[in-house]
């Protein structure tokens, strides 16, 4: 639904869907889950509010659209039957509702005040059949049978059950990687009552059912791409005839192969398997004998194939209806047939999965919507089953921006637009992916807050009008309700820990430098800080000065305590004895006691005398 509010007070804009409708190729799968695909979408598009085609639908809002699809459920699996008998049965009922699974990219959407999120733009996946949808009126508009089901029977024994022969007989169902022959010459070579030609193709490898494949349903397509690197098309010729003996699935009859070099660009593909969390699939009961199955159980007079040229320059991972074309160099021929329904890698877009290291992978595992994203285990397993063994991995290898840098450099431009001028002072208070809370402060007015919205293009950050926004600090106990935070607690949120955690970062980075000439150019940072410190007043006597009755600075004391600083910087300043007034006699009185002691714990500071006192410091 568009134009509406849904029961998660999202609103889809009416047009959110173009550009990732001319983009991408939308899947379809069952409640969401992207290991449990259930068929394919023939067509999908946006019905836009007002469109005439909304006439036929009862109490339809005028002012609502929607996204409609045409999805064919994949009846040569038990689980696309399953689903299509339910979804017929919940429109009988007027049951039946659908879901999307997208992500909205940065600054695609914006929250109204009344806490409803606008969606401007969003980036689509799937459509999925559900229990239920996040509007109540998705729907189904009509669901038919196949009018060519016929065509999807499998061959059965006499016990009526469905029988399944390895990849040929698993068509829509297996996983493999395969060769499909190209269009004409498969046209030539089909027999009637057998596979039909857009399914004739040589089996490199093997896997089983998909459905029982483990880890994310695109590891295969990843490992074939990387096994693959640098394969080169191969060419030669079929022809013959040749039956294989009946193991009880009838007898197969099939076209012999003979194309020099099959059989090293097979042995990469297996290599790459075997050293990955897939191995276990692998089927390796027999050897390699390249042949097409032309069908099962064929008439003893059928005609031998003649001899044709052929060449291949495309290998197709098949994972059930789905398949991924590798190409072996150059464009893929033109009269090759594309095998079943071809999709794109792995989404949201990686790096071509031919340059895709290690930690692409899991940065990208990570990155992704958590409706999309596999588990930290097999992230890391698919990372590694990305290196096979011998193959040279480059340790060049840029990686994008990080979301410190990112954050770096979105603080730096909100610093130019709102604190340009002296005596303002910016804080980040937060950074989202589309978004940055900052609380900007003038002497004694007050703090305003604003929401920045920004978005990255490269290395440039573009800013938006900045939004005044309300910032609350609340506690969120570990029983009982939420309730507003008092003065203390919003100060340790906002003032204290922020601090101690940027101070605790500098400490690090100050212990890791090589030498003084690196830290120089921290100097001016540094004596700002001081200068901060001082004119709050804040006291900064360290334990081991209270603690120290000569006052003399214990050398192998440790740092200094202040904020978790790491760097001793009151030893060289202020290790000479501070001048006592000779009229004070520390033994007059109470009062005169407590002066002296205060004298001799406590540092004041003047910010002109600290500046200079630095700049005679040799770091």
């Amino acid at each position: 639904m568009t134009g509406v509010v849904d029961e998660v007070a999202d609103l889809i804009v009416p047009g959110a869907f173009a550009h990732t409708l001319a983009t991408r190729p939308v899947k379809t799968v069952w409640h969401h889950a992207w290991t449990d695909p259930i068929g394919v979408v023939l067509e999908i598009a946006e019905w836009r509010p007002g469109d005439a085609r909304f006439a036929s639908i009862p109490n339809w809002p005028a002012e609502a659209g929607a996204l409609v699809a045409t999805i064919q459920f994949n009846l040569r699996t038990q689980r696309g039957r399953d689903v299509y008998e339910q979804v017929r049965q919940w429109h009988e009922h007027g049951e039946a509702q659908f879901s999307i699974g997208y992500r909205v990219p940065p600054s695609g959407a914006t929250k109204r005040s009344d806490g409803v999120r606008v969606i401007h733009k969003l980036d689509l996946y799937e459509v999925s059949p559900v229990l239920h949808g996040a509007h109540p009126m998705t729907r189904s508009l009509e669901v038919k049978a196949d009018g060519g089901a016929s065509e999807l029977e499998h061959k059965t024994t006499a016990g009526g059950h469905v029988d399944f022969k390895a990849a040929e007989r698993q068509v829509g169902r297996g996983a493999m990687v395969a060769l499909y022959v190209p269009g004409e010459i498969a046209g030539r070579i089909a027999q009637p009552d057998g596979t039909s030609a857009r399914d004739l193709h040589i089996t490199l490898a093997y896997l089983g059912d998909a459905e029982q494949l483990p880890g994310h349903p695109d590891d295969l397509a990843d490992l074939v791409a990387t096994a693959l690197r640098g394969a080169s098309p191969v060419e030669g010729k079929i022809g013959g005839i040749g039956r294989f003996p009946d193991t009880g699935h009838g007898e197969p009859v099939f076209v012999p192969v003979d194309v020099p070099g099959l059989a090293s660009l097979r042995q990469r593909i297996v290599d790459a398997i075997e050293l990955s969390p897939l191995a276990s699939s692998l089927n390796v009961d027999h050897g390699f004998m390249p042949h097409i199955t032309l069908g099962y159980d064929l008439p003893l007079d059928t005609a031998p194939t003649p001899s044709i040229p052929v060449s291949f320059d495309t290998v197709h991972v098949v994972r059930g209806p789905d398949s991924t074309p590798i190409r072996l160099h150059g464009p893929l021929m033109s009269d090759a047939h594309a095998g079943p329904a071809v999709t794109e890698p792995r989404l949201p877009s990686p790096a071509p999965a031919e340059e895709k290291s290690a930690h692409q992978a899991v940065r990208q595992a990570l990155a992704a919507p958590p409706w999309a994203r596999a588990s930290a285990r097999a992230a890391v397993l698919d990372a590694k089953s990305l290196i096979p063994k011998g193959v040279p991995v480059s340790p060049l290898q840029p990686l994008p921006a990080s979301y410190e840098d990112i954050r770096e450099r979105v603080s730096s431009a909100i610093h130019g637009l709102l604190a340009s001028e002296d005596g303002i002072w910016c804080c980040a208070e937060a950074t989202y992916p589309d978004r940055a809370i900052v609380s900007v402060h003038q002497g004694d007015s007050g703090a305003r807050t604003y929401a920045v919205p920004y978005s990255v293009s490269g290395t440039e950050i573009a800013l938006e009008t900045p939004q005044p926004v309300e910032l609350a600090t609340v506690v969120i106990p570990d029983e009982g309700s939420v309730r507003p935070a008092d003065g203390v607690e919003t100060a340790d949120n906002l003032v204290v820990r922020p601090t101690l955690r940027a101070l605790a970062e500098a400490t690090s980075r100050v212990q890791a430098a090589e030498g003084n000439e690196q830290l120089e150019p921290v100097r001016a940072s540094v004596s700002n800080l001081l200068s901060a410190l001082s004119a709050k007043g804040l006291d900064l006597a360290t334990e081991d000065d209270e603690n120290d009755e000569d006052g003399e600075p214990d050398p192998a004391s440790g740092p200094a305590a202040v904020a978790g600083n790491g760097i001793d910087l009151w030893d060289d300043p202020y290790d000479e004895p501070h001048d006592v007034d000779e009229d004070d006699d520390p033994e007059d009185g109470d009062h005169a006691g407590e002066e002296a002691e205060e004298t001799s714990d406590t540092v004041h500071l003047d910010a002109t005398e600290v500046k200079a006192r630095l700049a005679a410091i040799q770091l």
